[in-house]
């Protein structure tokens, strides 16, 4: 099917498969893609998006008998005043609906998907791998998507004074498209304006914060405003100077050390109050909405605990009174820790508390980030203790025996810290949130490098209406060959395809060419040393490429994080690199883990975070650039790990890891096929645990997809069967 090619680049696309009946749809702004299975071939003809009561972009309608799910996942049905009717589980097995006009809401795929059929009943039969959907014969359906991409409406010009930017921080509000509690959902968020710093501001005339009836003060100063902009955001509060505060329609709620908390130093009781109250008014809105009729953990924790809040009552109540209420049920807010747990966080962000560093707040506010502004002490102290104990990572093994063996940089120099030219490296405090990132100069262990310029290349980011991944693969040095084989594991991807070019040798201009031209993803196999890129004539230094147009890439080399963080300037989205010299040895295999983690459809910073937590000297490992960036979308739904462990009795124990994403976002509802399970949670999280048999854990592990880690060690399903996986198990009891 052809589109209007004025709009074909921009909205999602439907197409007829090939090689197998059903319907391609393509969202070319994510550079996603999904399917559904019919019968029978169809041609997909294009109808008008009204009449899916949410709105899509795109529309088409075909004639078929049955639907399948590309894997198993929930399907909601709506009546035309958008109410749910039926939800088609497959933990609930067979579902039939009477003949009306329905639409059809499709869960866990990488954009909103909606069915429509009029006048019609059906049957929903979940089978091992899919669901099946299955109408009177030559059903007409109609199909609509919508992407989940979400651009800033427009950029604030302001100054880089305190004031200026509190004034423009007070608009970013208004990019929410609802203040109910359903903005917990992440296509319900809009992205927060950027910021541009003048000498002058110059904001839209007639530009007001939202009416939420809420503002929040803070102090005059940097480091006391960039924590509170997620804050902000969430709530629409106008943002003010003064003593730290939230005002919520009259009520004045003091902020740190007057609210109560105790630490150090009266920022950082500040920090910890504003974080305390960003992750549970976002926890409480979770449990209170009501788009679905399907019960989450946190609703049954807050029933629990016997906190007096009405979840019924507050989900159609104004903001401000929510919140309030909110903030009264937690007073002490730290007690609900203890209560109703505190939700699983993606990201936590330490930001240096520049005036230049204020162009990153949207982007942190659009990730809901924790911001801590690290005082100049603490970073001195970060400094001194990364150069003291001279490894980056702070578990430091195997680090007196690093000498000692094969590393991937050729030099025979001594590499340490101070007797190389590298940037700073510090070693921050560690946070309790799923990734870290830090703005600032220097790079910080464990932490994504995170900048203005990487997140504005994901933004700018555009298809060019091509479905193929373009992955170059550069192997520099033939005694690490061995490691070529991850080309083989790029691509082994159901429905997607790629194009997967090697690469040996390479010349310095030969390699300047990879990373120039237009791919997706480059994986470097070599050495780096303090001149750059060891090619077959000398040196290539990443600050002499010209525009970079591989979008994200993998360094396995020694020091390899400066190479990266030259490339993001120049153009990359984000990258894997290494923070110190790594042995080759395990960086063949911890490459190859990468490889499929990224190939699962894991972000970098995700796949970079299990690395660290995982595999021995993982914690060299790091993130330039926007560590939400990814190579392909995830396999099956949210991308995450399935933790195994066995009991005492004849049980074992299972624990699901979570990882939010551009495209699963924090506050996205995941649903777990498993008997146990009865009820459904939020993104990220850890799950669990659940107790089942031995014939439910075979089950469970061969529905996945996705790494297992047991009894400490990690796996991946297709290499080792449920039954030596078990035993294995069965040896540790």
């Amino acid at each position: 099917m052809n589109g209007d090619p004025d709009v074909e680049g921009v909205v999602p696309r439907f197409d007829s498969l090939f090689g197998r009946s059903g319907l391609h749809v393509q969202d070319p702004i994510e550079d996603v893609q999904t399917r559904l299975f019919t019968d029978g071939s169809v041609d997909p003809t294009p109808v008008s998006t009204e009449g899916f009561i949410y709105p899509v972009d795109r529309a088409v309608a075909v004639t078929a008998t049955r639907l399948r799910t590309p894997f198993l996942l929930n399907v909601w049905v709506r009546d035309l005043d958008g109410n749910v009717v039926a939800e088609c589980d497959p933990n609930d097995g067979a579902v039939e609906v009477p003949a009306g006009s329905y639409i059809l809401e499709f869960s866990s795929l990488p954009m909103k998907l909606y069915g429509r059929v009029d006048d019609v009943g059906f049957h929903a039969v979940p089978g091992e791998e899919s669901l099946d959907l299955i109408f009177d014969p030559d059903t007409e359906i109609r199909v609509g998507a919508r992407s989940f991409h979400s651009q800033p409406g427009r950029s604030l010009t302001t100054t880089s004074g305190p004031a200026d930017l509190m004034e423009a921080v007070s608009l970013f509000g208004n990019a929410m498209k609802t203040w109910a509690p359903e903005r917990t959902f992440p296509t319900l968020r809009g992205h927060p304006p950027l910021l541009e710093l003048a000498d002058d501001p110059d904001l839209p005339d007639g530009a007001a914060p939202p009416e939420t009836g809420i503002r929040l003060t803070v102090p005059k100063a940097h480091e006391w405003l960039y924590p509170a902009v997620p804050l902000a955001y969430w709530l629409g509060a106008t943002v003010e100077p003064g003593e730290p505060a939230l005002h919520v329609d009259g009520w004045t709620y003091p902020l740190g050390t007057a609210g109560g908390y105790d630490a150090d130093t009266d920022r950082r009781a500040f920090e910890q109050h504003l974080k305390d109250v960003l992750q549970f008014t976002f926890q409480f809105d979770c449990a209170a909405r009501g788009f679905y009729d399907a019960e989450l953990d946190v609703e049954r924790r807050i029933e629990a605990s016997e906190l007096p809040l009405d979840l019924d009552r507050l989900a159609d109540a104004p903001l401000a009174e929510r919140v309030r209420r909110y903030l009264e049920v937690g007073d002490p807010l730290e007690r609900l820790e203890a209560a109703v747990g505190r939700p699983d966080w993606r990201l936590t962000a330490d930001v240096e508390p520049e005036p230049r560093r204020a162009t990153t707040t949207p982007f942190l506010a659009r990730d809901l980030a924790v911001v801590r502004c690290p005082s100049e002490r603490t970073i001195a102290e970060a400094t001194q203790e990364a150069s003291k104990r001279n490894v980056f990572t702070r578990s430091d093994p195997g680090a007196a025996r690093a000498g000692s063996v094969t590393t991937r940089s050729s030099s025979s120099t001594d590499s340490s810290p101070e007797a190389t030219p590298h940037e700073r490296v510090l070693d921050l405090p560690e946070a309790d949130s799923m990734s870290q990132a830090w703005v600032g100069d220097g790079f910080a262990v464990g932490a994504a490098k995170a900048t203005t310029k990487s997140y504005l290349q994901r933004l700018e980011k555009r298809a060019e209406g091509n479905s193929r991944i373009g992955i170059d693969v550069v192997v520099n040095d033939a005694e690490m060959a061995e490691e070529a084989d991850v080309s083989d594991i790029y691509g082994t991807r159901e429905h997607l395809e790629f194009d997967i070019d090697l690469h040996r040798g390479l010349t310095t201009s030969e390699l300047a060419a990879v990373f120039e031209r237009d791919t997706d993803f480059v994986h470097y196999i070599g050495h780096v040393d303090p001149e750059g890129f060891n090619c077959a004539d000398g040196h290539l230094d990443a600050g002499q490429v010209g525009e970079v147009g591989a979008d994200t890439f993998v360094l396995n080399a020694c020091s390899s994080y400066e190479q990266g963080q030259r490339l993001v300037d120049s153009g990359a989205i984000a990258g894997v690199v290494t923070l110190n010299d790594v042995i080759s040895s395990m960086a063949t295999k911890i490459g190859r883990t990468i490889a499929r983690l990224l190939n699962c459809g894991f972000p970098m910073g995700s796949a970079a975070n299990i690395i660290q937590d995982t595999m021995f000297t993982g914690g060299h490992y790091g993130v330039v650039g926007d560590s939400n960036a990814s190579l392909v979308q995830s396999i099956k739904g949210t991308p995450n790990i399935k933790r195994i462990s066995v009991r005492n009795d004849d049980e074992f124990e299972i624990r699901v890891e979570v990882f939010a994403s551009w495209n699963y976002d924090i506050g996205t509802m995941q649903t777990v096929y498993l008997d146990a399970c009865n009820r459904r949670y939020t993104v990220p999280g850890n799950y669990g645990p659940w107790s089942v048999d031995e014939s439910s854990l075979v089950s469970f592990l061969n529905e996945e997809e996705f790494p297992i880690i047991a009894g400490e060690e990690f796996y991946w399903p297709n290499e080792i069967s449920s039954g030596d996986l078990i035993n294995k198990l069965e040896q540790q009891r």
